[in-house]
């Protein structure tokens, strides 16, 4: 008998613990939700538990407005060289000095190079020494001409002979001029391209001279820009590498368009007095142009390409609409809008991927 109790005693424990667990199992769900679906609803958009906004997109929105232009054409540039020439010899001979280092400053008529004029020097001593006898000769020949002691023939003879040694001699010292090689204009001197002692014939390069005290920001610009007033227009650029913001006023504009890109070249000049600057640096240009030319302009993250050129999704009574638009010139962070939209438009910002058409939108950013 007791063996049978033992028995039944062994078999009931199993079924107690299951039973305990299945109670246990039962009273939690009664308590509600556990934390992590609290959580998800606290994390839930605010869109999705509105009763009337239900399924509704959360979209940022800007209202489309009018601006000037003169808040500024963004545009590409380049800084240019007021002044920039290759040094080359016009001459043919030795290198006899180099008085310059590369990169240094040099004033106008500053000596370069020297090349050897020693064979000139003796030629014009030469020429001089026979231009004193032929002048004496002349003097003779001319009181003689007046005593009728000589024909009008000899005399004109012995005035040419003067008159030919006399260009020869200005000859000789043009060319030793030439031997000297000076600086046309302030500026930096660049690499040199010779070495002391080298032999240079006519056009021979020496170095690069580059005047980048004054410097020439260009910039081409929509052709549509022609009727504006551009010369003292001030514009104002940024280069890389520097934060500040730098300014140029506009002197020449190109008197024809470019055919191929259908833009304007204009020029402005500005002062590098600190030679800061150097030419062929890129240039963010921003153009002012006459107030009072009022455009609607839009952020750049509005306007959407696709097959058929450019569209921006605008919100009608929370409805999103995708309309076309053509676009014209772009500031730094807008861009103007020649058709399509109309000042007054809410315009979508955000979102753009998941829009379609006939959507319900929310506005996030009022």
């Amino acid at each position: 008998m007791k063996k049978q109790i033992k028995y039944l005693l062994y078999l009931s424990l199993p079924l107690v613990f299951i039973l305990a667990f299945v109670i246990y199992k039962s009273l939690n769900s009664e308590k509600g939700p556990s934390l992590t679906t609290k959580e998800s609803l606290k994390s839930s958009p605010p869109t999705a538990r509105r009763g009337g906004e239900r399924g509704a997109l959360p979209v940022s929105i800007h209202l489309a407005k009018y601006h000037s232009f003169d808040e500024g054409l963004l545009r590409i540039g380049n800084l240019v060289a007021n002044e920039r020439v290759d040094i080359v010899s016009e001459e043919t001979g030795r290198v006899t000095e180099i008085n310059f280092i590369e990169g240094e400053f040099v004033k106008k008529g500053e000596l370069l190079v020297k090349l050897n004029d020693d064979e000139l020097n003796v030629q014009l001593t030469k020429a001089e020494y026979q231009y004193k006898l032929v002048e004496e000769r002349l003097e003779r020949q001319r009181i003689l001409l007046e005593k009728d002691a000589v024909s009008r023939e000899n005399y004109d003879q012995v005035l040419t002979e003067y008159n030919v040694l006399k260009q020869d001699i200005e000859q000789l010292k043009i060319r030793i001029e030439k031997m000297q090689i000076n600086a046309p204009f302030s500026g930096v001197v660049g690499f040199r391209d010779i070495s002391l002692g080298a032999f240079l014939q006519p056009n021979s390069k020496i170095t690069t001279l580059v005047d980048i005290a004054n410097l020439i920001v260009e910039v081409a610009i929509p052709e549509k820009y022609t009727a504006y007033k551009l010369i003292g227009v001030p514009l104002s650029f940024t280069v890389e590498g520097f934060v500040e913001e730098f300014s140029a006023p506009i002197y020449a504009v190109d008197p024809q368009i470019d055919v191929a890109t259908r833009t304007l070249l204009i020029r402005a000049r500005y002062r590098n007095s600190s030679y800061r600057l150097r030419p062929g640096m890129s240039a963010r240009v921003v153009v002012k142009g006459e107030e009072g030319q009022k455009r609607v302009y839009l952020p750049n993250q509005a306007i959407v390409p696709d097959i058929k050129g450019r569209s921006v999704w605008i919100m009608e009574e929370r409805i999103a609409k995708s309309v076309q638009v053509q676009t014209g010139t772009r500031t730094a962070d807008m861009v103007e809008i020649l058709s399509g939209v109309e000042a007054g438009d809410t315009v979508i910002t955000t979102g753009l991927m998941q829009l379609r058409a006939g959507m319900k939108v929310v506005p996030d950013n009022i």
